[in-house]
């Protein structure tokens, strides 16, 4: 079955804050007057760094979070600050009262509250006892953790969607608030991107050379030296036409394109020719029902280091021919630095002002301009005729992002996309755990409820004085894991998810990705790469000068899923998203619509975490028998085929441990067959509760997480692929409640 969509999507809200002002009006004045706002470091010593300067945002000094606990304020990260003043400007120019109305909530970021994540670091390394204020660190440093303060702030309970694709990340919410709407699961969508500048993250560009010694960003310049950090946040009010045109709100502009895709070259290194730039580029367009010369503007990615912006006038030049020299091209971070995960977002807000406007901000410090710009390079602000701008995103990983926004009274041609209906199936699954490479050892470990091997866990640093014990993954068998040069440098959290995602695929009669046609992957994660993220920040305090170069780039979120596409040549979508064991749920809706939009046949849904000593002592400190385990769990989704068939319900964003009982006792009428306690009281103390409102409990029910320890990212994965296993040999569907120490709680079922 398929269905058709014709609405148009329209922009109603937006809010932006970067180091060129904190509102719409700010921002636009300074890129009227071809103001640069670049200052030295203050916040970390930057005294052994190549680059001293960054481009950053001056924060009011009001209490900006009203109903957080003071004792709390310390907790918020720079950039949720920001996050929190561009929703405020977004919904005030929506005319909305509050989030009432709002479906769900998507937001890009690279490195989320990494600042808070450094303190815990620093504590833990150089003390040997537990410490009063690191539980409330471990929390705050969830980028989910800091979204749902928001979500306090405005008592909003819908869905919180983390993505994080590196620099990609803003533009990639953005687009996937679109998919929302387009495939009728939302109609108005909060989305946008953020972040703030911090030490490690600062340090990683510099050990990379991709900080301008000089201080000054020149993207396109022929002499160009690197790239300026920045900072900011922006977000839009995305709503169908019909939910817009009920509560007689206006466009600021529409959203009419948006494409993703892999470059597969290089972990940091763009493709020379830019052919994943030039595919998002043109997906966009063709999604907007325009062609190159259509195109009035462009926000390039335009970062100011020698591959980025040669790959990408390759790709402009290679899209649109002829009509690439009457096609303005500026790039924004000449002005404000480069954002990370908030540039994708701050630029598409920028696009709507240059329509809203019609003028076009400047690429500065332009002195001569490189060979390869074959474009209009606009170097200094200009009134001008917008009616299409498109911009462009890429990112660490390969994760190439493009948007196109069209003024409100521009013709609308947007193609009227088919879109495809039908149950979503399971047709394989895989998985890594501490019982053993491969899904059939997860379910005997879970269904004998074994007690698995127990390892303790060594600091790397100065010996603690308490005992901490983890779930360790065996190691990896000779035969489980290809031979792949990206692999050899690759973090554990990247083995485990390719061995569970190839499981996954040969159980579906595709091994190594052979005959599975396009496919899509979508990865969630909690920590990430810990070992190389505690590893390289140890470096930066011990030997700022010295801290390796090759260990940064495997820190970011998105790196396991840019090793999974290279090896399996997945050059179309791939994202990652951050939350809790239960967000997995979100991975498998986003595959789904994906599969709606015909983006992909299959869609591999990994969920996956690794551990180290800095993981393990931060889940002993909720309580000391809850034990940190590692390992990944794969579902192999489509809309075709002989699969089992996978339904699920979500419960959102609880504030308190109180309306987190609540809604688990309204998710569900009984106890399902697979559920997440832990076997602690105190941990599982919602769970309990819920119970006395259930109305069967069979005592078959199993708890995955009990034996497994907790997963994190994997936990709820490993519960769904449990629940596969069980549905196939037993023939009957599975219940799975999976629920979430933090945010919100879901329930799926399978069979």
């Amino acid at each position: 079955m398929a269905t058709e969509s014709s609405k148009r999507i329209f922009i109603t809200g937006a809010g932006i804050v970067s180091p060129l002002g904190l509102d719409w009006q700010a921002n636009e004045t300074s890129f009227r007057a071809n103001r640069m706002n670049v200052t030295p470091v203050t916040m970390f010593d930057v005294s052994q760094r190549f680059a001293k300067t960054a481009c950053q945002v001056d924060l009011p000094d009001e209490r900006l979070f009203s109903k957080l606990p003071r004792r709390r304020d310390a907790l918020i990260d720079r950039g949720t600050k920001m996050l929190l003043l561009a929703i405020r400007e977004a919904l005030a120019m929506a005319k909305m009262p509050g989030m009432q109305g709002v479906d769900a909530i998507i937001i890009g970021t690279s490195a989320g509250a990494m600042s808070i994540g450094q303190d815990y670091f620093r504590h833990a390394r150089s003390s040997p006892s537990k410490l009063a204020g690191q539980l409330a660190r471990i929390e705050y440093y969830q980028p989910h953790k800091q979204l749902n303060a928001i979500a306090i702030e405005y008592d909003w309970h819908g869905p919180m969607i983390v993505v994080s694709n590196a620099c990609a990340s803003g533009a990639n919410a953005i687009g996937d608030a679109m998919a929302m709407i387009q495939t009728g699961k939302a109609r108005r969508v909060l989305a946008g991107g953020y972040d703030a500048i911090a030490e490690l993250v600062f340090s990683g560009f510099d050990t990379l050379r991709a900080l301008a010694p000089s201080g000054i960003p020149r993207p396109f310049d022929a002499a160009r030296d690197g790239l300026a950090l920045g900072e900011g946040a922006a977000v839009m009010l995305l709503e169908s036409e019909d939910a817009a045109t009920e509560r007689g709100a206006s466009a600021l502009c529409i959203a009419s394109g948006y494409a993703i895709a892999t470059d597969l070259h290089h972990l940091t290194q763009p493709d020379p020719e830019g052919k994943a730039a030039l595919r998002t580029m043109a997906g966009a367009c063709q999604m907007a029902g325009i062609s190159p010369h259509e195109v009035h503007y462009i926000n390039s990615h335009g970062t100011g280091t020698p591959y980025n912006d040669v790959a990408e006038a390759s790709a402009i030049r290679n899209w649109a021919g002829q009509a690439a020299a009457h096609i303005a091209v500026s790039s924004t971070k000449s002005a404000m630095g480069h954002l990370l995960g908030g540039a994708g977002a701050v630029e598409a807000v920028i696009c709507a002002m240059s329509l809203r406007g019609q003028w076009l901000p400047a690429s500065l410090n332009v002195r001569e301009t490189d060979p390869a710009v074959s474009f209009d390079l606009v170097r200094e602000f200009r009134e001008a005729p917008v009616k299409v701008a498109l911009t462009n995103s890429f990112g660490f990983g390969g994760t190439n992002a493009s948007l196109v926004l069209k003024h409100p009274d521009a013709a609308s041609r947007e193609i009227t996309p088919v879109y495809h209906l039908g149950d979503l199936r399971v047709l394989g699954v895989g998985a890594v755990s501490p019982a053993g490479w491969g899904a059939e050892a997860l379910e005997q470990a879970v269904t004998a409820n074994m007690t698995l091997p127990l390892t303790e866990c060594v600091r790397s640093y100065v010996s603690r004085d308490w005992s901490c014990q983890i779930l360790q993954a065996p190691t990896v068998p000779q035969d489980r894991l290809p031979k792949f040069p990206r692999l050899r440098r690759a973090s554990p959290i990247t083995k485990y998810s390719l061995a569970a995602g190839l499981e996954a695929l040969e159980q579906a009669g595709f091994p190594n990705a052979q005959g599975a046609g396009r496919l899509g992957i979508v990865q969630l994660m909690f920590n990430g790469c810990v070992q190389f993220s505690g590893k390289f920040y140890h470096e930066v305090i011990e030997t700022p000068a010295l801290a390796s170069p090759l260990i940064f780039p495997e820190t970011v979120y998105n790196a396991p899923a840019s090793h999974v596409a290279a090896f399996l040549g997945v050059d179309g979508p791939a994202t990652t998203l951050i939350g809790e064991s239960s967000a997995i749920i979100e991975a498998i809706s986003m595959a789904h619509t994906w599969l709606m939009q015909n983006l992909a046949d299959h869609v591999l849904v990994v969920g996956a975490e690794e551990c180290d000593w800095v993981a393990a002592e931060a889940v002993s400190y909720y309580h000391p028998d809850l034990k940190a385990s590692e390992g990944a769990g794969a579902l192999l989704l489509s809309l075709k085929g002989d699969g089992l068939m996978l339904s699920h319900s979500v419960a959102h964003a609880f504030h308190n441990e109180s309306e987190r009982a609540e809604k688990l006792s309204k998710l569900l009428k009984k106890m399902p067959r697979i559920g997440g306690e832990s076997g602690i009281n105190l941990v599982d103390a919602s769970e309990i509760h819920a119970k006395e409102a259930w109305e069967e409990s069979p005592q078959s029910a199993l708890h995955p997480r009990s034996v497994l320890g907790e997963g994190m990212g994997a936990g709820g994965a490993w519960q769904l692929v449990l629940a596969a296993h069980l549905a196939k040999k037993e023939g009957a569907p599975v219940e799975v409640l999976l629920p979430a120490t933090l945010c919100a709680a879901y329930s799926a079922v399978i069979g």
